[in-house]
Order: structure tokens, then sequence, then C-alpha cells
């Protein structure tokens, strides 16, 4: 049988796929909350469309990893750091005053952009854990 299409793959793969949509969701939770409080807004009236897109925006390196079949904690615990340091520094950048005229384009690009950084310490991370588990040394020897 394909490991692709083996039942413990699909099994964690589709573990992997709710926990990535899990952790885009309760991201977006955590920033409309902090900033609705601080703004003084009705928390329901920031979900909207684009908090769905939001969420997919975060959830995109983890997807990548449970289709990977990353079953390492690592990768997922470097994705999390990273994906707390964009929407942290996203959440510190919007909750308070902007000094300049119109939107933060800058902010957005970066955050547009994040999954792939996070991405790519993910895939480092998981190939340190591969090498852990067969006990190859890291440096190839």
């Amino acid at each position: 049988m394909n490991q692709k299409t083996s039942p413990r793959y699909m099994k964690r793969t589709f573990t992997g796929v709710v926990a990535a949509f899990g952790i885009g969701f309760v991201v977006i939770v955590v920033c409309n909350t902090v900033w609705a409080v601080v703004q003084g807004f009705p928390i329901l009236d920031l979900w909207g469309d684009d908090s769905l897109w939001q969420i997919l925006l975060i959830s995109l390196p983890f997807l990548a990893l449970a289709a990977g079949g990353v079953v390492a904690r690592l990768p997922w615990i470097a994705g999390l750091c990273l994906t707390a340091a964009f929407w942290g520094f996203w959440l510190f950048q919007i909750t308070r005053p902007f000094k300049g005229g119109g939107a933060d384009i800058g902010l957005a690009l970066l955050m547009m952009f994040s999954p792939v950084p996070i991405l790519a310490v993910c895939v480092i991370a998981a190939r340190i854990s591969a090498k852990r588990q067969t006990g190859e040394k890291p440096d190839g020897s």
C-alpha cells in the first residue's frame, strides 16, 4: 500500500488539517478580541470575510506540515512560535496610534507573506527532527 493512501497517513493528515485550522481560528479570535477591547468595538463586529482569509493565511504553513505527514513536535512548535511573533507584532502595531496617513502597506505585505518564512523554519525544524530520529548528526556525518 502506498504510504500516502495508508489509513495511518490519512488519519495523521486529517488531524493535522484540523489542528492547522484550529490554530488559525484561535489566533484570529485572540487578535480580534484584543483589538475590539482596545478600540472599544463590539467583538462580533470585527468578524467578516477578512477573518476567514486571515484564518486560511495563518493555517497555510501548518497545512503544509499536515500534507507532509509531519508528526514531530519541533516543526509545529517552531511554527506556533513564529506565528505568535508575527501576529503579536501585528497586534502591537494596530493597537497603537498610527502616525502616518492611510494604511500601513509595509505591515500588510509583511503579514501577507509571513507564511513563507514560517514554513521555511518549519521545514528546517522537520529536517532536524528527522535527523534526530535516525541518529544522524545535523552536519550530515
